[in-house]
C-alpha cells in the first residue's frame, strides 16, 4: 500500500476486515460503467449516448476526493482499528 519513502502506491476507496480493500481506480471504473448503463436508458426506451457519457463521467469522478492524502490516512487508520 505504501512505497518506499512512505508514498501511497495504491489509493483505497474502502476497506473492511471481512472483504479486504477496494482500490479507487477499480471502484471508480465499476461505478462509471454502471452509471453509464443506467444514464443511457434514462431518456426512455432508446439508448442515449450523451446521457451514457455523462453517467460515465459522473461515476469516474464521484469519489475523486478519495485520492487525497488526508482520506488515505483516515481510511488506513480506520482499517487498523477494526
Amino acid at each position: 500500500m505504501t512505497a518506499e519513502g512512505g508514498e501511497v502506491d495504491e489509493y483505497l476507496a474502502r476497506t473492511s476486515k471481512d472483504h479486504g480493500f477496494e482500490v479507487c481506480v477499480q471502484h471508480l471504473v465499476m461505478t462509471g460503467c454502471l452509471d453509464a448503463a443506467f444514464a443511457g436508458r434514462l431518456a426512455g426506451y432508446l439508448y442515449d449516448q450523451d446521457q451514457a457519457d455523462m453517467g460515465l463521467d459522473t461515476g469516474l469522478l464521484h469519489d475523486i476526493g478519495k485520492y487525497s492524502d488526508e482520506f488515505q490516512r483516515m481510511i488506513r487508520e480506520a482499517y487498523d482499528e477494526q
